[in-house]
């Protein structure tokens, strides 16, 4: 299913934050640019997640959550596992702060983190949004898309190209 356009910018910051979580993994690709090294994929989690996405799980509780939140009981029942999520990963990414870690624990949660991560969005994107489409008029759909984007206007951007 096509995404509706009130989704796009949503969508959008998903593909950034997906891409932090394929650069934090162990044995990830290489990517021009992108961290190598443990150290380098710590300072990087740290800096990306917190700027892009601590402020985007944040923009959903506040502005998708209670928007769709009532309308359906598939919904409900996926926000519930959203915000459950969207707690572990802050705590997750809180202990990425934690300097007394030695290198192979601290691999291993950045990995684990980046699974995380990725398994949350694909929940958010392909259960979500498919059927929040189904199930939300499309005025709802567009009124949702421009409350995201005057609310994420200056948000950071990772991927090269990306505005």
């Amino acid at each position: 299913m096509k995404r509706h356009p009130g989704l796009v910018p949503l969508s959008h910051e998903h593909r950034q934050v997906l891409f932090i979580a394929q650069v934090i993994r162990r044995g990830a690709a290489r990517y021009r640019g992108a961290p190598a090294t443990t150290a380098e994929k710590l300072t990087y989690a740290r800096q990306s997640l917190t700027a892009l996405a601590l402020p985007h799980m944040q923009r959903e509780e506040d502005i998708l959550f209670p928007a769709v939140r009532g309308r359906d009981d598939v919904v409900d029942a996926l926000i519930a596992v959203l915000i459950t999520e969207h707690r572990r990963i802050t705590a997750d990414i809180a202990t990425l702060h934690d300097d007394e870690v030695d290198a192979a624990t601290l691999e291993e949660r950045l990995n684990a983190l980046g699974i995380l991560i990725e398994t949350h969005v694909r929940r958010e994107e392909r259960a979500l949004f498919q059927r929040l489409q189904t199930v939300l008029a499309d005025e709802a759909l567009r009124e949702l898309g421009e409350q995201w984007r005057a609310a994420s206007a200056g948000s950071m951007c990772f991927l090269e190209g990306e505005a």
